[in-house]
C-alpha cells in the first residue's frame, strides 16, 4: 500500500470518530489551528547518500534504542545514530554521530550494523566506531511508499502548525481534515503525535533492541518488517542475502524473537511465526486484540502486549494484555490491566518494566495479580530495556535515562542525556 493510501485510510478513521460541526448562524467565522502534512519526495540520489561521521551532537528527536556490548546506539529519527560509550553507566560518553538520512531502525551482529535508509538496507562495518564503512547496499529492500517520475520517492510527511480564520460557509469548517495545494490539514486537537550477552569483543555478538524494534537478529539471520511484510535475510557473510518475503497484514509495527518463534505486533493483534526453519518462518497463529498500537515482549510463559491510542493507531484503548503462550499454537488472553497510555516494555524473570505516564515497575511473580512496586513520574518515556533486575535503559521524548533498579521499590536515576529542543 502506498503511503498516501495509508494516510488516507487513517484520515477516514478520524472522520468517522469525529462529530462534524454545523453552522447555526448565516454569517460567522472561527479561528482554528490545523496541522499541515506536506509530502516529502526524494530522488534516488538523495535517498542513497550513505553514511558520514560527525562530532557528537545533542539529542533532538530520539527514536529507537539499541545496545551492543558497552555501546549504546540511539536513533535520531530520520537523521542518523548517536554512538555512546556506556562502559560507565553513571557517565555515558557520546563519541560520534553517524549521519544516515532516512534511518529509523538498526540491528547489530558482530562488526556489522544493519540499517534502513529510506527504502534501502545498508550493511555497515563498525569495527572502527570512528570510521564506519558502508560495505553493501540492498536497494528497494523495503516496501515502496510511492514514486513520482518527476519528484522521486515519497518518503515522509512534514508537519507544520497552521492557524487560520475560516468562515462558516467554508467547506473546511465542517470536518476534522481537508486537502489543499497538495497537502493535508488535520485539526490540531485530532492530530496528536505519537510520540543478548557480551563477549570479549566490545560489541556483542548480537545486540539488544527495544520493544518497538522492527529489526531483530537471531543467530545468522536478520528479520525485518515494514508496514505489511516480514522479510528474512542471511547475514552469515556480513552482507545480507534475501531469503523470504512473507505478507503478514496491514499495520504491523514491532518484532520480538522468543525461543524458536517471532512475535509480530500489529494494530489489531499479535502474529506468531514458527521459526524452526529460520530461513522461512511460518505463521503459526494470530491473537486478536482491541485496535491500537502494540509492542509485545515475552517471558517463559506469557506474552505482554501494550495497546495505546493515537491518531495513527486507529483505536482508543490504553491497556496491558497478558497472553498465555504455554500451549502454542493456542494463545489465550489471561488478563487485561487498564493503563494511562502504555508504550514500550521489558521483562525479566521477576519484573515487568513499563513506559506509562513515566516508568512503572511491577512484580510479575503472579501475572494475574501484578503488583506495582514503583512509579517514576515526570519523564516522558517511550521504550525501556532491562539488563537483569538491576539496570534500566530508558528512552523518551525528553531524553535518555539510566536507572539502578536493584531495589525495585526505590529505583535511582544514575545518568541522563537530555533532549535539546
Amino acid at each position: 500500500m502506498k503511503l498516501r493510501s495509508l494516510f488516507l485510510f487513517t484520515l477516514a478513521g478520524i472522520g468517522l470518530a469525529v462529530t462534524l460541526h454545523s453552522c447555526l448562524r448565516d454569517e460567522c467565522s472561527s479561528t482554528r489551528t490545523f496541522i499541515r502534512f506536506d509530502p516529502v519526495y526524494k530522488t534516488a540520489a538523495e535517498c542513497r547518500v550513505g553514511i558520514s561521521v560527525q562530532a557528537p551532537t545533542e539529542l533532538r528527536n530520539p527514536g529507537k534504542l539499541y545496545l551492543a556490548g558497552q555501546y549504546l546506539f540511539i536513533n535520531e529519527k530520520n537523521e542518523g545514530i548517536h554512538v555512546i560509550d556506556n562502559a560507565d553507566p553513571t557517565n555515558p560518553r557520546q563519541i560520534a554521530f553517524w549521519s544516515i538520512p532516512g534511518n529509523v531502525d538498526i540491528a547489530i551482529r558482530g562488526q556489522y550494523l544493519y540499517a534502513d535508509q529510506y527504502i534501502d538496507l545498508l550493511t555497515i562495518d563498525i569495527s572502527d566506531l570512528q570510521n564506519p564503512q558502508l560495505v553493501c547496499r540492498t536497494e528497494e529492500a523495503f516496501q515502496l511508499f510511492g514514486f513520482d517520475p518527476q519528484l522521486g520517492y515519497l518518503v515522509n510527511y512534514e508537519q507544520t502548525e497552521v492557524t487560520q480564520t475560516i468562515a462558516c460557509d467554508d467547506n473546511r469548517w465542517s470536518g476534522p481534515f481537508f486537502f489543499e495545494n497538495g497537502g493535508v490539514f488535520i485539526t490540531a486537537d485530532v492530530a496528536t503525535p505519537n510520540s543478548g550477552n557480551n563477549n570479549s569483543n566490545p560489541l556483542a555478538a548480537a545486540g539488544i533492541g527495544g520493544s518497538f524494534a522492527r529489526f531483530t537478529i537471531v543467530d545468522q539471520y536478520l528479520y525485518t518488517i515494514d508496514n505489511s511484510t516480514l522479510r528474512s535475510w542471511s547475514v552469515s557473510g556480513g552482507c545480507v542475502a534475501a531469503l523470504e518475503t512473507i505478507p503478514v497484514g496491514w499495520n504491523i509495527e514491532t518484532i520480538f524473537p522468543w525461543k524458536n518463534r517471532l512475535f509480530i505486533g500489529s494494530q489489531t493483534g499479535v502474529f506468531i511465526f514458527n521459526n524452526s526453519n529460520p530461513e522461512r518462518p511460518v505463521m503459526e497463529t494470530q491473537f486478536s486484540h482491541a485496535s491500537g498500537c502494540d509492542p509485545v515482549v515475552c517471558d517463559e510463559h506469557n506474552a505482554y502486549v501494550t495497546i495505546h491510542d493515537g491518531t495513527t493507531c486507529n483505536g482508543t484503548f490504553n491497556q496491558l494484555d497478558v497472553i498465555g503462550i504455554d500451549n502454542l499454537p493456542s494463545a489465550s488472553l489471561l488478563k487485561t490491566y487498564p493503563m494511562t497510555r502504555p508504550m514500550g516494555l521489558s521483562v525479566t524473570n521477576d519484573f515487568l518494566y513499563l513506559c506509562d505516564n513515566g516508568l512503572k515497575i511491577f512484580d510479575k511473580t503472579d501475572p494475574l495479580d501484578l503488583k506495582q512496586k514503583a512509579h517514576i513520574k515526570g519523564i516522558n518515556t517511550y521504550d525501556v530495556i532491562a539488563l537483569g533486575n538491576s539496570q534500566l535503559l530508558v528512552i523518551g521524548d525528553d531524553g535518555f535515562y539510566q536507572f539502578d533498579a536493584s531495589n525495585p521499590e526505590s529505583p535511582k536515576e544514575i545518568s541522563r542525556i537530555p533532549v535539546t529542543k
